[in-house]
């Protein structure tokens, strides 16, 4: 049950974390028709987010572990913006309403993400359950 409880905390933090993004970055959206669907649209986008740095990220991070340290860590941020351009294509796809229109607003979208997923980290981090 706690690795549910901690995957929402997760999900709640990032998707704060999205609701920045598009706040901050051009070419990063979410649609939905009323107050309720954007903040399922929302939701529902971060934990699709969520899941894919679970399981996605790390193999491609294992992957692309020469190329990181050659480039003394930028790399990570190219994984990270490409995770983060799957997202909304998926996202899309599912109908969840999130909308990244090109790598460079996924980029940006994934700096700034991180940005405040680590601001939010002692909060979010209090939440979980150990």
């Amino acid at each position: 049950m706690s690795g549910l409880w901690n995957f929402l905390v997760r999900a709640a933090g990032t998707a704060v974390a999205l609701w920045a993004v598009t706040q901050l970055i051009a070419g990063v959206s979410i649609y939905g028709a009323t107050q309720e669907d954007r903040l399922i649209a929302f939701l529902g986008s971060a934990a699709l987010i969520v899941a894919l740095n679970m399981t996605v990220r790390p193999v491609l991070r294992l992957i692309g572990l020469p190329l990181t340290i050659l480039s003394l860590g930028f790399f990570a941020l190219i994984i990270n913006a490409g995770v983060f351009l799957f997202a909304g294509s998926l996202s899309e796809a599912l109908g969840l309403g999130l909308t990244v229109d090109s790598f460079r607003a996924a980029f940006w979208g994934a700096l700034v993400m991180g940005l405040v997923n680590w601001l939010l980290g002692p909060l979010t981090g209090a939440l979980r359950v150990r």
